[in-house]
């Protein structure tokens, strides 16, 4: 009474196929669980108010149109429609992106010099630039005072 397995090809492949899928799923699942963990390690490790002031960490944000500049200790993170690129000095960035920079780099100053204000959102939040320097945050473009919209010209 031995029941006998007759098998095809095709189906010797389809479970051949299976089982290397189903070990380069275990593998990728291993590897990404290693590098959850030493994350997790090295932000429970640190102390932030032991750090002396030159290892902190420096963060420029920048959105213009669309495209988010990310500047980090000297490293330029570039989310261009999607694409996400990494740069490792201000030199390597592309020529357009420099250009968005320098751009909202002058208009800040511009108004701050000009007493007028300087209106920008990053992910969904309004930061109002005011004359004297200081920094405003609005949840919503309604809850900038309708002056300052008409000023900036989003009324």
């Amino acid at each position: 009474m031995n029941p006998k397995i007759d098998l095809q090809l095709t189906e010797i492949m389809l479970y051949i196929s299976l089982l290397v899928a189903f070990i380069v799923l275990v593998i990728l699942y291993l590897r990404s669980g290693g590098k959850k963990k030493r994350i997790i390690q090295t932000t429970e490790s640190g102390d932030n108010a032991s750090k002396p002031k030159q290892e902190q960490s420096i963060l420029e944000i920048f959105d213009y149109l669309g495209t988010k500049i990310v500047h980090e200790n000297g490293t330029y993170t570039v989310n261009h429609k999607g694409k996400v690129s990494f740069f490792k000095s201000w030199e390597l960035v592309p020529i357009q992106f420099q250009k968005m920079v320098k751009e909202l780099d002058n208009r800040s100053g511009l108004a701050k010099k000009n007493d007028d204000y300087f209106l920008e959102v990053i992910n969904g939040i309004y930061y109002l630039t005011m004359p004297d320097g200081s920094i405003k945050k609005y949840n919503r473009l309604t809850d900038v005072p309708a002056y300052i919209r008409k000023a900036v010209g989003k009324l």
